[in-house]
């Protein structure tokens, strides 16, 4: 049954995604292989939606993921599979973690697994890029590329604010045809 394969992948993302809602894109990323409910394109999509919506990345990202494949059944099925592992992980360990967070091995274990999500993050970034950045026949989206480099100077240098940023590439993108 779909809705059950949706709880467990979430559930699953839920489980092991660290380092916020782009930690959760080695996933999603798998997901789109295992299952083929969505694709690497429509992931570029979700990611750009869940970015100027409120809330948390990542529940964005099973809010829109959820409608695609069940409605909003889906949608509430894939947040609450989400978050029901983070839940019980910090109503457990809470204690514990302010007890040790001060110990050195502690805070060695847990830049390794920075270290991890980093490269979970990099890993996923390469299908997104290729969505930006490479147009249908591996021919290089020139277009693609300056827009990145300009929104990535606006946003480092002059400081404009990301919302901003995203809707002004979205109407350059419409004009130009990037």
């Amino acid at each position: 049954m779909i809705i059950v394969t949706l709880f467990l992948e979430f559930l699953k993302i839920g489980a092991f995604s660290f380092g916020g809602g782009l930690g959760t894109l080695p996933y999603i990323y798998e997901m789109s292989r295992t299952t083929s409910w969505i694709t690497e394109e429509y992931i570029g999509n979700i990611l750009t939606v869940s970015q100027i919506t409120p809330g948390p990345l990542a529940c964005n990202i099973g809010t829109l993921v959820g409608l695609k494949v069940h409605g909003v059944v889906g949608a509430f099925v894939a947040n609450l599979a989400f978050i029901i592992p983070a839940i019980c992980f910090m109503g457990i360990s809470y204690k514990i973690l302010e007890k040790i967070k001060n110990n050195p091995k502690v805070k060695e274990v847990i830049k390794i697994v920075r270290c991890g999500a980093l490269v979970g993050l990099v890993v996923s970034a390469v299908p997104l890029f290729k969505t930006v950045f490479v147009l249908e026949g591996n021919i290089c989206n020139l277009k693609g590329i300056i827009l990145f480099i300009a929104m990535y100077f606006f946003s480092k240098y002059v400081k404009v604010n990301s919302i901003f940023l995203m809707l002004i590439s979205g109407g350059i993108g419409i004009v130009l045809g990037v």
